[in-house]
């Protein structure tokens, strides 16, 4: 085993109760001295769910860090890796890279004893838009438009549900879904130009709504069945970049995330019987969900379609049916605080802005000898490093993350780089 002077080979596990158990860890970097030196590697629990906020100013590494952890779960041995299932939310298509080995940080993963290596990761994208990604091997995703309800497509659109317009949408659409188990969006347009309750402005207006609806290419009658994205071992990455409004994603990953929690309830249920000798179990494996970017689907002083099923399916709810959250986010102060308060584990890298830092600092646990705010500032400037607060074992770590094995998607381009232009 190749050991760097000075490393040893104790394991420190995070979120993990039981240190006997050595089996089920992600190896994320290694501990940081004062003097800039790295100690022993430090390890993240992967055997019970958890909830994670990842965060940090631009350029330090919140995104990089998001991808070791991705990395680190698609590397578990096959026995606990084929319980999981790993869904990773990409709001700027920068993660399909990870197919691909991170030569251009050979030297540096050589200096800890790792080599470049891809990913077979699945990359989804709106079935509308799969010509786009031509020779990347993408697969298509939509969601059933029976899965809205009519309050959905008032935000989709927004439009007040108590306007002529909003009350037209809402009434045809939820009288298709009482009687129907699916439609697609020109059996709706048909509905409204045939409904003679609302004038004929409002009727066009909801016809050119849906033909607008229509050129997204994310919705179709029949969605994919969650079962072909949440698949035992399998990481698939949903490439959302493509949509032109984050309200259409926030209903994506709304609907996404609510058919999950449901079938891991049932999943769950269906568990409980096998164990008390009833009939075989089934279902969805444990899921742990990946969204960079978090404040958009969760901000601060205001709802967004994904909100209510993030926090309250996933944060509050979510361990029980073995959901893990992996939230982040460049602007802590930006985001809901029940994030913060409900997350078992913090990974801030570095911060500046004294509200980001003010965020982290109103939640801060008893255990803590010094602020949040002094920790940070302690800890430098250096990118790819990160303080960790672990409520589990109640203590606070300051961590330097390993190299990625896989092509990072996410820096920012150089004008001095060839491509730049490109």
């Amino acid at each position: 085993m190749f050991l760097q002077k000075g490393v040893t080979q104790k394991q420190y596990i995070l979120g993990r109760r039981d240190a006997s158990v050595k089996e089920g860890t992600l190896n994320i970097g290694r501990y940081l001295a004062l003097d800039k030196s790295t100690g022993s590697d430090v390890y993240i629990d992967a055997l019970r769910p958890h909830a994670m906020l990842i965060c940090g100013k631009r350029g330090y590494g919140k995104s990089y860090t998001m991808g070791v952890l991705i990395e680190e779960l698609a590397s578990l041995k096959s026995e606990i890796r084929n319980n999981l299932a790993f869904i990773v939310i990409d709001t700027m298509g920068i993660f399909w890279t990870m197919r691909r080995p991170n030569t251009r940080q050979a030297a540096a993963l050589s200096g800890w004893g790792i080599s470049p290596e891809g990913f077979d990761v699945e990359v989804f994208v709106p079935a509308g838009k799969v010509s786009q990604y031509a020779g990347l091997g993408v697969r298509s995703i939509s969601i059933s438009v029976s899965d809205l309800t009519g309050s959905d497509w008032c935000t989709l659109f927004n439009i007040s549900q108590l306007e002529p317009l909003g009350v037209l949408l809402t009434r045809v659409i939820e009288r298709l879904r009482d009687s129907h188990t699916s439609f697609s969006l020109s059996r709706i347009k048909e509905e409204i130009l045939a409904e003679r309750e609302s004038d004929a402005l409002s009727r066009n207006a909801a016809a050119n709504y849906l033909r607008v609806a229509e050129s997204w290419g994310i919705f179709d009658r029949q969605g994919l069945p969650i079962s072909d994205l949440v698949r035992n071992g399998v990481t698939s990455i949903v490439d959302l970049s493509s949509l032109p409004d984050q309200n259409i994603r926030g209903v994506v990953v709304s609907i996404l995330g609510k058919n999950i929690y449901d079938e891991r309830i049932r999943a769950r249920r269906a568990y409980e019987m096998h164990e008390m000798g009833g009939q075989a179990q089934g279902g969805i494996p444990m899921t742990w969900m990946f969204i960079d970017e978090a404040h958009m689907f969760l901000p601060s002083g205001r709802a967004t379609p994904a909100s209510s099923v993030l926090i309250n399916e996933w944060l509050r709810q979510g361990r029980q049916p073995g959901l893990s959250l992996v939230l982040a986010t460049q602007r802590p102060s930006a985001l809901n605080s029940e994030v913060v308060s409900q997350s078992d584990i913090i990974l801030c890298h570095r911060l500046t802005a004294q509200d980001d830092i003010a965020a982290l600092e109103s939640t801060r646990p008893t255990y803590m000898r010094d602020s949040i705010g002094e920790s940070i500032r302690n800890m430098g400037d250096e990118k790819g490093v990160a303080f960790i607060v672990d409520d589990t074992s109640e203590s606070t770590h300051v961590v330097r993350v390993r190299p990625r094995k896989s092509w990072h998607g996410g820096d920012e381009p150089s004008a001095m780089s060839k491509s730049a232009s490109q």
